[in-house]
């Protein structure tokens, strides 16, 4: 059989075929069933301060006379709690030493992106993705893509991960 391995920014895998951070990265057991299926890495969904996920995810619009009915894709980070995320990316690790675990995180404060990027680590995560573009849910708070159409608050909070990250960012 081919290898497929990978080494991106230092982090490796067996394949290049990763899960994005998303509802199907929401826990070990749904990764762990990833990579028994042979997917290569996942970004876990976006951990970060904990989040109540609103209702109702109805939409409505006026259209010709008419309405539409709709649903809207409002869903956040995860809604799990932070320590059980980062036990289980431990558990995923010690079980999948050889693929990628990326997390995916979200804060404001400069001490809780310090906080965050250090538990994420002494979990295990082999890299950190910065969430500065998610679209909804978010942006009120000046997060997700609130801060990355910002260049100086991008700036200003990738220099504050690498002051204690020691992984790939």
């Amino acid at each position: 059989m081919p290898d497929l391995s990978v080494n991106f920014a230092g982090i490796k895998s067996p394949n290049p075929f990763w899960l994005a951070s998303a509802p199907p990265t929401n826990s070990g057991y749904q990764v762990m069933k990833a990579f028994d299926a042979g997917w290569g890495g996942a970004v876990w969904k976006t951990l970060g301060v904990p989040v109540v996920n609103v209702s109702s995810r109805y939409g409505g619009v006026n259209y010709r006379d008419k309405r539409l009915i709709g649903f809207n894709n409002i869903e956040l980070i995860s809604d799990r709690p932070l320590a059980d995320n980062l036990r289980e990316i431990e558990e995923v690790k010690k079980r999948f030493p050889a693929h990628a675990v990326i997390a995916s995180l979200m804060v404001q404060s400069r001490q809780e992106w310090h906080d965050i990027v250090r538990a994420s680590q002494d979990a295990g995560a082999d890299g950190l993705e910065l969430n500065f573009g998610c679209p909804h849910g978010m942006c009120e708070r000046g997060m997700g893509s609130a801060v990355g159409q910002e260049p100086r608050i991008l700036q200003m909070i990738t220099e504050w991960v690498m002051e204690v990250a020691t992984v790939p960012v």
